[in-house]
Protein backbone atom coordinates (compact mmCIF):
# COMPACT_ATOMS: atom_id res chain seq x y z
CA UNK A 1 0.00 0.00 0.00
CA UNK A 2 1.47 3.50 -1.12
CA UNK A 3 1.01 6.02 2.12
CA UNK A 4 0.50 9.35 1.06
CA UNK A 5 2.47 12.30 3.29
CA UNK A 6 0.41 15.09 1.87
CA UNK A 7 -3.07 13.92 3.00
CA UNK A 8 -2.87 13.52 7.17
CA UNK A 9 -6.09 11.82 7.47
CA UNK A 10 -5.53 9.51 4.82
CA UNK A 11 -1.88 8.93 5.88
CA UNK A 12 -3.88 8.28 9.40
CA UNK A 13 -6.55 5.65 7.78
CA UNK A 14 -4.00 3.93 6.20
CA UNK A 15 -1.87 3.46 9.86
CA UNK A 16 -4.77 2.41 11.16
CA UNK A 17 -5.14 -0.57 8.56
CA UNK A 18 -1.66 -1.43 8.59
CA UNK A 19 -1.55 -1.74 12.58
CA UNK A 20 -5.31 -4.39 12.38
CA UNK A 21 -4.00 -6.35 9.81
CA UNK A 22 -0.89 -6.55 11.71
CA UNK A 23 -2.70 -7.34 14.81
CA UNK A 24 -4.93 -9.99 13.25
CA UNK A 25 -2.07 -11.70 11.67
CA UNK A 26 -0.15 -11.83 14.90
CA UNK A 27 -3.70 -13.54 16.10
CA UNK A 28 -3.44 -16.08 13.06
CA UNK A 29 0.13 -16.65 14.42
CA UNK A 30 -0.77 -17.78 17.83
CA UNK A 31 -4.07 -19.84 16.95
CA UNK A 32 -1.73 -21.83 14.33
CA UNK A 33 0.65 -22.12 17.01
CA UNK A 34 -1.15 -23.32 19.65
CA UNK A 35 -2.73 -25.90 17.59
CA UNK A 36 0.18 -27.51 16.78
CA UNK A 37 1.23 -27.34 20.22
CA UNK A 38 -2.03 -29.06 21.25
CA UNK A 39 -1.77 -31.97 18.56
CA UNK A 40 1.74 -32.58 19.75
CA UNK A 41 0.88 -32.77 23.40
CA UNK A 42 -2.43 -34.95 22.79
CA UNK A 43 0.21 -37.64 20.10
CA UNK A 44 2.33 -37.58 23.03
CA UNK A 45 -0.30 -38.57 25.49
CA UNK A 46 0.55 -35.47 27.75
CA UNK A 47 -3.26 -34.38 27.45
CA UNK A 48 -4.62 -38.15 28.90
CA UNK A 49 -6.85 -39.26 26.52
CA UNK A 50 -5.46 -42.35 25.30
CA UNK A 51 -2.44 -42.81 27.30
CA UNK A 52 1.02 -44.76 25.88
CA UNK A 53 0.24 -45.87 22.28
CA UNK A 54 1.11 -48.47 20.62
CA UNK A 55 4.70 -48.38 20.71
CA UNK A 56 4.87 -48.89 24.65
CA UNK A 57 3.95 -52.42 24.97
CA UNK A 58 4.25 -53.55 28.54
CA UNK A 59 6.90 -55.59 29.72
CA UNK A 60 7.32 -59.21 28.96
CA UNK A 61 4.72 -61.28 31.23
CA UNK A 62 5.71 -63.87 33.84
CA UNK A 63 4.87 -67.06 33.89
CA UNK A 64 2.42 -66.49 36.96
CA UNK A 65 0.29 -64.60 34.53
CA UNK A 66 0.71 -67.50 31.80
CA UNK A 67 -0.26 -64.63 29.23
CA UNK A 68 2.72 -63.37 27.26
CA UNK A 69 2.66 -59.27 27.35
CA UNK A 70 2.45 -57.88 23.16
CA UNK A 71 5.23 -58.23 20.73
CA UNK A 72 6.75 -55.31 19.36
CA UNK A 73 8.16 -57.02 16.23
CA UNK A 74 6.97 -60.18 14.50
CA UNK A 75 7.37 -61.79 10.96
CA UNK A 76 4.76 -60.38 8.40
CA UNK A 77 2.45 -62.64 6.82
CA UNK A 78 3.87 -61.66 2.94
CA UNK A 79 6.72 -59.52 2.52
CA UNK A 80 4.42 -56.62 2.18
CA UNK A 81 3.13 -56.62 5.11
CA UNK A 82 -0.70 -58.11 3.93
CA UNK A 83 -2.47 -60.63 5.26
CA UNK A 84 -2.34 -64.41 4.58
CA UNK A 85 -4.04 -65.52 1.42
CA UNK A 86 -6.69 -68.01 2.97
CA UNK A 87 -9.79 -65.69 3.81
CA UNK A 88 -13.32 -66.17 3.74
CA UNK A 89 -15.13 -65.59 -0.01
CA UNK A 90 -17.83 -63.32 2.00
CA UNK A 91 -14.68 -60.57 2.87
CA UNK A 92 -14.83 -57.72 0.96
CA UNK A 93 -10.82 -57.32 0.43
CA UNK A 94 -11.01 -53.83 -0.90
CA UNK A 95 -12.80 -52.61 2.17
CA UNK A 96 -10.83 -54.21 4.14
CA UNK A 97 -7.34 -53.05 2.94
CA UNK A 98 -8.66 -49.86 2.86
CA UNK A 99 -9.83 -50.39 7.14
CA UNK A 100 -5.58 -51.10 6.83
CA UNK A 101 -4.79 -48.29 5.02
CA UNK A 102 -6.60 -45.83 6.91
CA UNK A 103 -5.60 -47.62 10.44
CA UNK A 104 -1.93 -47.74 9.21
CA UNK A 105 -2.11 -43.46 8.12
CA UNK A 106 -3.77 -42.74 11.95
CA UNK A 107 -6.55 -41.09 9.84
CA UNK A 108 -9.38 -39.78 12.14
CA UNK A 109 -12.22 -41.41 11.39
CA UNK A 110 -15.69 -41.26 12.88
CA UNK A 111 -16.64 -44.63 14.34
CA UNK A 112 -20.34 -44.96 14.30
CA UNK A 113 -19.12 -44.03 9.99
CA UNK A 114 -16.43 -47.09 10.51
CA UNK A 115 -18.98 -49.42 12.01
CA UNK A 116 -22.11 -48.55 9.56
CA UNK A 117 -20.76 -50.94 7.01
CA UNK A 118 -21.08 -54.07 9.13
CA UNK A 119 -24.43 -55.80 9.40
CA UNK A 120 -24.74 -56.58 12.51
CA UNK A 121 -28.59 -57.34 12.80
CA UNK A 122 -28.76 -60.10 10.44
CA UNK A 123 -29.44 -63.48 12.16
CA UNK A 124 -29.29 -62.55 16.03
CA UNK A 125 -29.03 -65.08 18.33
CA UNK A 126 -32.25 -65.68 20.77
CA UNK A 127 -32.79 -63.79 23.55
CA UNK A 128 -32.49 -66.03 26.87
CA UNK A 129 -34.16 -66.05 30.57
CA UNK A 130 -31.01 -65.61 32.12
CA UNK A 131 -31.24 -61.89 31.05
CA UNK A 132 -34.03 -61.25 33.18
CA UNK A 133 -36.23 -60.20 31.26
CA UNK A 134 -35.15 -57.49 29.25
CA UNK A 135 -37.20 -56.16 26.52
CA UNK A 136 -34.25 -56.37 23.89
CA UNK A 137 -31.53 -58.93 23.06
CA UNK A 138 -28.26 -57.67 25.71
CA UNK A 139 -25.46 -55.77 24.10
CA UNK A 140 -23.12 -58.99 23.76
CA UNK A 141 -26.21 -60.95 21.74
CA UNK A 142 -26.50 -57.82 18.99
CA UNK A 143 -22.56 -57.91 18.66
CA UNK A 144 -22.15 -61.55 18.50
CA UNK A 145 -20.97 -63.52 15.50
CA UNK A 146 -24.42 -65.40 14.46
CA UNK A 147 -23.21 -68.68 14.08
CA UNK A 148 -25.92 -72.16 14.39
CA UNK A 149 -23.46 -75.11 15.54
CA UNK A 150 -24.18 -78.01 14.24
CA UNK A 151 -25.94 -81.19 16.65
CA UNK A 152 -23.54 -83.50 18.39
CA UNK A 153 -20.69 -82.05 16.72
CA UNK A 154 -17.93 -80.62 19.60
CA UNK A 155 -17.39 -76.57 19.81
CA UNK A 156 -14.00 -75.06 20.47
CA UNK A 157 -13.38 -71.23 20.70
CA UNK A 158 -10.18 -69.47 19.72
CA UNK A 159 -9.59 -66.30 21.62
CA UNK A 160 -6.63 -64.36 20.31
CA UNK A 161 -5.65 -61.74 22.85
CA UNK A 162 -3.20 -58.65 22.80
CA UNK A 163 -4.91 -57.83 19.67
CA UNK A 164 -3.90 -53.66 18.00
CA UNK A 165 -0.52 -53.25 19.33
CA UNK A 166 1.17 -54.63 16.78
CA UNK A 167 -0.43 -54.22 13.33
CA UNK A 168 1.23 -56.49 11.43
CA UNK A 169 0.45 -59.71 13.78
CA UNK A 170 -3.32 -58.02 13.87
CA UNK A 171 -3.35 -58.43 10.15
CA UNK A 172 -2.19 -62.17 10.00
CA UNK A 173 -4.98 -62.81 12.91
CA UNK A 174 -7.82 -61.32 11.27
CA UNK A 175 -6.38 -63.24 7.84
CA UNK A 176 -7.25 -66.22 9.66
CA UNK A 177 -10.18 -68.23 8.88
CA UNK A 178 -13.08 -68.15 11.33
CA UNK A 179 -14.83 -67.01 13.46
CA UNK A 180 -12.32 -66.48 15.92
CA UNK A 181 -12.70 -64.44 18.87
CA UNK A 182 -10.33 -61.34 18.56
CA UNK A 183 -9.72 -59.33 22.19
CA UNK A 184 -8.68 -56.54 21.28
CA UNK A 185 -5.88 -54.17 24.07
CA UNK A 186 -7.70 -51.26 25.26
CA UNK A 187 -4.79 -49.37 24.91
CA UNK A 188 -3.73 -49.84 21.18
CA UNK A 189 -4.34 -47.10 18.53
CA UNK A 190 -6.32 -47.38 15.69
CA UNK A 191 -8.91 -49.33 17.36
CA UNK A 192 -11.96 -48.59 15.12
CA UNK A 193 -10.14 -49.41 12.26
CA UNK A 194 -9.31 -52.23 12.61
CA UNK A 195 -12.10 -53.62 14.56
CA UNK A 196 -13.99 -52.92 11.52
CA UNK A 197 -12.09 -54.86 9.91
CA UNK A 198 -12.03 -57.56 11.53
CA UNK A 199 -15.47 -57.72 11.99
CA UNK A 200 -15.88 -57.43 8.40
CA UNK A 201 -13.56 -60.89 8.32
CA UNK A 202 -16.29 -62.65 10.29
CA UNK A 203 -14.35 -62.61 13.66
CA UNK A 204 -16.19 -61.85 16.96
CA UNK A 205 -14.75 -58.99 18.99
CA UNK A 206 -13.76 -58.41 22.56
CA UNK A 207 -12.45 -55.76 24.72
CA UNK A 208 -8.66 -57.15 26.29
CA UNK A 209 -8.62 -55.27 29.98
CA UNK A 210 -5.39 -54.54 31.57
CA UNK A 211 -6.12 -55.83 35.07
CA UNK A 212 -3.49 -55.92 38.04
CA UNK A 213 -0.59 -58.58 38.00
CA UNK A 214 1.05 -60.31 41.69
CA UNK A 215 4.26 -59.46 40.31
CA UNK A 216 4.44 -55.49 41.00
CA UNK A 217 7.66 -55.28 38.25
CA UNK A 218 5.18 -55.93 35.58
CA UNK A 219 4.12 -53.38 33.64
CA UNK A 220 0.67 -54.18 32.40
CA UNK A 221 -0.02 -51.13 30.38
CA UNK A 222 -2.28 -47.73 30.51
CA UNK A 223 -5.43 -47.40 32.72
CA UNK A 224 -4.75 -51.04 34.07
CA UNK A 225 -7.73 -51.58 36.99
CA UNK A 226 -5.40 -52.38 40.57
CA UNK A 227 -6.55 -53.00 44.02
CA UNK A 228 -6.27 -49.94 46.45
CA UNK A 229 -7.55 -47.69 43.60
CA UNK A 230 -10.30 -45.35 44.80
CA UNK A 231 -13.91 -46.55 43.26
CA UNK A 232 -13.96 -43.46 41.01
CA UNK A 233 -10.53 -43.74 39.73
CA UNK A 234 -11.17 -47.35 38.99
CA UNK A 235 -14.93 -46.68 37.35
CA UNK A 236 -13.36 -44.21 35.44
CA UNK A 237 -10.30 -46.55 33.95
CA UNK A 238 -12.80 -49.14 33.16
CA UNK A 239 -15.43 -47.00 31.23
CA UNK A 240 -12.27 -45.42 29.42
CA UNK A 241 -11.26 -48.71 27.76
CA UNK A 242 -15.14 -49.90 27.49
CA UNK A 243 -15.53 -46.95 25.70
CA UNK A 244 -12.65 -47.22 22.89
CA UNK A 245 -14.32 -48.87 20.13
CA UNK A 246 -17.73 -50.66 19.17
CA UNK A 247 -19.19 -53.76 18.38
CA UNK A 248 -17.64 -56.20 21.23
CA UNK A 249 -19.46 -58.40 23.05
CA UNK A 250 -17.84 -58.69 26.25
CA UNK A 251 -14.24 -58.22 27.90
CA UNK A 252 -11.80 -60.31 29.08
CA UNK A 253 -8.58 -59.78 31.51
CA UNK A 254 -4.85 -59.34 30.35
CA UNK A 255 -2.53 -60.32 33.42
CA UNK A 256 -4.75 -59.80 36.56
CA UNK A 257 -4.00 -62.70 38.60
CA UNK A 258 -4.25 -60.11 41.64
CA UNK A 259 -7.41 -58.09 40.58
CA UNK A 260 -9.15 -61.00 39.18
CA UNK A 261 -8.65 -62.44 43.14
CA UNK A 262 -10.13 -58.81 44.31
CA UNK A 263 -14.15 -59.27 45.67
CA UNK A 264 -14.57 -55.71 45.62
CA UNK A 265 -12.64 -54.84 42.47
CA UNK A 266 -14.28 -57.59 40.59
CA UNK A 267 -18.25 -56.82 41.88
CA UNK A 268 -17.81 -53.45 40.53
CA UNK A 269 -16.13 -54.80 36.98
CA UNK A 270 -19.50 -57.04 36.66
CA UNK A 271 -21.92 -54.32 37.95
CA UNK A 272 -20.55 -52.08 34.62
CA UNK A 273 -20.57 -55.57 32.80
CA UNK A 274 -24.13 -55.95 34.01
CA UNK A 275 -25.38 -52.15 33.24
CA UNK A 276 -23.96 -52.35 29.56
CA UNK A 277 -25.43 -55.59 28.75
CA UNK A 278 -21.96 -57.59 28.43
CA UNK A 279 -19.91 -60.91 28.57
CA UNK A 280 -17.15 -61.57 30.85
CA UNK A 281 -14.58 -64.50 29.87
CA UNK A 282 -12.15 -64.95 33.03
CA UNK A 283 -8.64 -66.22 31.19
CA UNK A 284 -7.95 -67.74 34.52
CA UNK A 285 -4.40 -66.68 35.25
CA UNK A 286 -5.03 -67.02 38.75
CA UNK A 287 -6.96 -70.38 40.67
CA UNK A 288 -8.08 -67.44 43.13
CA UNK A 289 -10.05 -65.79 40.51
CA UNK A 290 -13.81 -64.62 41.92
CA UNK A 291 -14.47 -63.67 38.68
CA UNK A 292 -16.69 -66.64 37.92
CA UNK A 293 -18.89 -66.49 41.25
CA UNK A 294 -19.60 -62.63 41.01
CA UNK A 295 -20.52 -63.07 37.28
CA UNK A 296 -22.93 -65.26 38.57
CA UNK A 297 -24.28 -63.21 41.76
CA UNK A 298 -24.29 -60.26 39.06
CA UNK A 299 -26.20 -62.26 36.35
CA UNK A 300 -23.48 -61.42 34.10
CA UNK A 301 -22.74 -64.15 31.08
CA UNK A 302 -19.84 -65.27 30.96
CA UNK A 303 -16.92 -68.41 30.17
CA UNK A 304 -13.50 -69.51 31.40
CA UNK A 305 -10.35 -70.60 29.80
CA UNK A 306 -9.11 -74.24 29.40
CA UNK A 307 -6.16 -74.16 27.36
CA UNK A 308 -3.57 -71.75 27.04
CA UNK A 309 -2.40 -72.55 23.58
CA UNK A 310 1.54 -70.34 23.37
CA UNK A 311 3.17 -70.44 26.57
CA UNK A 312 6.00 -71.59 24.81
CA UNK A 313 5.48 -68.91 21.76
CA UNK A 314 7.89 -69.66 18.94
CA UNK A 315 7.49 -73.12 19.93
CA UNK A 316 5.30 -74.51 17.01
CA UNK A 317 5.07 -78.19 18.25
CA UNK A 318 3.68 -77.50 21.62
CA UNK A 319 1.10 -75.00 20.30
CA UNK A 320 -0.49 -77.53 18.21
CA UNK A 321 0.22 -80.41 21.33
CA UNK A 322 -2.09 -77.57 23.43
CA UNK A 323 -4.89 -77.59 20.45
CA UNK A 324 -4.78 -81.38 20.43
CA UNK A 325 -5.63 -81.13 24.59
CA UNK A 326 -8.18 -78.68 23.77
CA UNK A 327 -9.84 -80.78 20.90
CA UNK A 328 -10.03 -83.46 23.75
CA UNK A 329 -11.86 -81.27 26.15
CA UNK A 330 -14.58 -80.22 23.84
CA UNK A 331 -14.87 -83.60 22.77
CA UNK A 332 -15.31 -85.02 26.82
CA UNK A 333 -17.01 -81.87 27.37
CA UNK A 334 -18.59 -80.63 24.15
CA UNK A 335 -17.02 -77.32 24.17
CA UNK A 336 -13.86 -76.15 25.03
CA UNK A 337 -12.26 -72.44 25.13
CA UNK A 338 -8.46 -72.01 23.83
CA UNK A 339 -6.76 -68.52 24.83
CA UNK A 340 -3.51 -67.68 22.46
CA UNK A 341 -1.97 -64.45 20.63
CA UNK A 342 -1.22 -62.90 17.43
CA UNK A 343 2.69 -64.76 17.24
CA UNK A 344 3.79 -65.91 14.10
CA UNK A 345 4.18 -69.26 15.59
CA UNK A 346 0.58 -69.45 16.63
CA UNK A 347 -1.20 -68.10 13.75
CA UNK A 348 0.75 -70.34 11.50
CA UNK A 349 -0.79 -73.51 13.26
CA UNK A 350 -3.65 -71.75 13.20
CA UNK A 351 -3.77 -71.74 9.50
CA UNK A 352 -3.13 -75.11 9.44
CA UNK A 353 -5.09 -76.66 12.39
CA UNK A 354 -8.56 -74.94 11.50
CA UNK A 355 -9.51 -77.21 8.64
CA UNK A 356 -8.30 -80.46 10.37
CA UNK A 357 -10.20 -80.00 12.91
CA UNK A 358 -13.83 -79.23 10.94
CA UNK A 359 -12.49 -82.61 8.96
CA UNK A 360 -12.24 -84.49 12.55
CA UNK A 361 -15.95 -83.14 13.51
CA UNK A 362 -15.26 -79.91 15.47
CA UNK A 363 -17.11 -76.73 15.23
CA UNK A 364 -15.28 -73.40 14.96
CA UNK A 365 -17.31 -70.94 17.08
CA UNK A 366 -16.83 -67.50 18.85
CA UNK A 367 -17.10 -67.16 22.37
CA UNK A 368 -20.75 -66.09 22.50
CA UNK A 369 -21.83 -69.61 21.30
CA UNK A 370 -19.92 -70.85 24.00
CA UNK A 371 -21.74 -68.62 26.78
CA UNK A 372 -25.01 -69.20 25.56
CA UNK A 373 -24.55 -72.80 25.49
CA UNK A 374 -23.59 -72.63 28.78
CA UNK A 375 -26.86 -70.17 29.54
CA UNK A 376 -28.80 -73.57 28.32
CA UNK A 377 -26.89 -75.96 30.29
CA UNK A 378 -27.91 -73.68 33.31
CA UNK A 379 -31.08 -73.36 32.47
CA UNK A 380 -31.89 -77.05 32.30
CA UNK A 381 -29.92 -77.42 35.34
CA UNK A 382 -26.78 -78.92 33.96
CA UNK A 383 -24.53 -76.31 33.90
Amino acid sequence: MVRNDSKPSQARRSDAAWNVAAVAGLLCIGILVGGVAGVVLDRSGLLGSHGPGSDTPPLTEQAADAAPAPERGGAAAQADGRPPAAWEDSVDREALEAAFQRAAEDEPVERAEEQADVDESAALPPAFSSDQGLAEPAAWQLHAVATVPETGRPMVAIVLDDIGVNRRNARRAIGLPGPLTLAFMTYAEGLPDMTAAARAAGHELMLHVPMQPRNPAIDPGPNVLAQGLPAAELAQRLAWGLDRFEGYVGINNHMGSSFTASPEGMAMVMAELKARGLLFLDSLTAKESVAGSLARRAGVPFAERDVFLDNEPKNRLAIERQLALLEQIARDRGYAVGIGHPHPATVEALMAWIPEMRARGFDLVPISAVVRHRLALAGSGDG
